[in-house]
């Protein structure tokens, strides 16, 4: 019986701990609903979020890189903003949903021979920062092949 007692404790001192936050903001990449896209579909991708005081900003930063191909790149801290009404709230966790429409991916600049446009292959990633100053790590995409 004593060892129940002592697994028993364990385990929910193990479980505790998983769900403890950090100060400084932490971001996970979850999942993106498709990783071949083309023309007009929209790219969605989902983020988890968390920080310990629940101090998040509007701050949310997104990267473009493109294997071998430098000109489809960009990044940018102004196409996307941790909504207002969740930030207010002063929640410790959320969830980022992120869509990208053919314009906010971006543009296929690369070409082949004979001057057709190929497929970036493409991984994004994103940060942010509380309103302490706290930057995050950054969270990086699945490799996203876009078509011309």
């Amino acid at each position: 019986m004593r060892i129940i007692s002592i697994l028993l404790v364990s385990l929910i001192v193990i479980s505790c701990e998983k769900d403890k936050f950090t100060t400084k903001p932490q971001l996970k990449y979850l999942s993106e609903n498709t990783t071949n896209i083309a023309g007009e579909q929209l790219l969605i991708m989902r983020l988890d979020m968390t920080d310990k005081e629940g101090d998040f900003s509007s701050f949310l930063a997104i990267k473009k890189t493109v294997k071998g191909c430098p000109t489809s790149n960009y990044t940018d801290s102004t196409l996307f903003a941790i909504p207002g009404e969740f930030i207010d709230t002063k929640q410790t966790r959320g969830e980022l949903v992120i869509t990208l429409d053919k314009i906010k991916r971006g543009t296929n600049t690369c070409f082949q021979p004979g001057g057709l446009v190929r497929p970036d292959t493409t991984i994004f990633s994103f940060w942010t920062r509380d309103k302490a100053g706290n930057v995050s790590d950054t969270a990086y995409s699945q490799e996203i092949i876009i078509m011309p």
